[in-house]
């Protein structure tokens, strides 16, 4: 038989000092455990109430100089209409060179569908983006060094193209059906038909512009609260990356994709109209 020796006191007390530090940790690595689970569980973040766009009129007449290599611009595209549906673009456009191609205004879905203001060797016309098959097309080319007024709408059945107030062509082939999502300024897709010149004054309306209108806005009266409204860009800040649309849609643009190389200038604009 084996006899037990009776322990120290001092041995009893380190034990149970010992099994009192083990608890309190264990205690404690469970609450931090708890802790970190509470903060990793998914919540529903209900965000901010609103979001405040700021921004200020500079005052003056801005409009973008895209320098015909890499400049463009893109925006957002809510409550766009679909191909097929009324539809206008419109703005003003000046050029010194006249150049094989140069797209002012493309509304596409990707490449398969869409629509592209522009100019071939001077002439100004709507595309087709899938195919690149015309629509509509004016009979002569533009004269460069001055600014002039293009307008394309389309009614469901016609294509008509306006330049300086005048109607100058129609037709009726059916454009690319899709409804776009993406528009850009001064190319087809940010590499290819690169515009040189200036802009001012870019709009897309979900209905078809009368001939008054057009002509109404072609002699400088415009305002944001035309009926079918939903992107109108002034270019009028004073600086930044950010075009902002004064529409109700908010379809704001972004210079170069925030690229600076890639962002058009804003230069002070001559246009002949006062309203402008």
């Amino acid at each position: 038989m084996r006899h037990e020796t009776a322990r120290p006191a001092r041995f009893l007390h380190a034990g149970a000092r010992l099994i009192s530090v083990v608890r309190q940790t264990s205690l404690g690595a469970m609450a931090a455990l708890a802790a970190l689970a509470a903060c990793t569980q998914p919540r529903a973040d209900p965000g901010p109430s609103h979001l405040d766009r700021q921004f200020e009129d500079s005052g003056q007449n801005f409009a973008l100089s895209f320098d015909g290599a890499d400049d463009y611009a893109t925006s957002a595209t809510a409550e766009f209409p679909d191909g097929r549906h009324e539809q206008t673009l419109s703005t003003w456009f000046t050029v010194d060179t006249l150049v094989d191609r140069a797209a002012l205004l493309t509304l596409r879905k990707d490449l398969d569908s869409g629509i592209e203001l522009g100019l071939r060797q001077g002439v100004l016309g709507a595309w087709r983006v899938y195919g690149d098959r015309p629509l509509v097309t004016a009979k002569t080319a533009i004269t460069t060094g001055a600014w002039h007024h293009v307008a394309y709408t389309f009614d469901n059945t016609t294509n008509q193209l306006y330049v300086d107030g005048a109607l100058v062509s129609s037709s009726t082939d059916l454009p690319d059906k899709r409804t776009p999502t993406s528009c850009w300024l001064g190319t087809l897709d940010g590499t290819r038909d690169l515009f040189g010149g200036r802009m001012d004054e870019a709009h897309v309306f979900d209905l078809a512009r009368s001939a008054d209108q057009l002509a109404a806005e072609f002699s400088g009266s415009f305002s944001p609260s035309e009926p079918g409204l939903v992107l109108d860009l002034t270019f009028d800040e004073s600086a930044g990356s950010v075009v902002f649309d004064h529409s109700e849609q908010q379809n704001d643009a972004l210079l170069g994709d925030g690229v600076a190389p890639r962002m058009p200038t804003r230069v002070l604009a001559n246009l002949p109209q006062s309203g402008h």
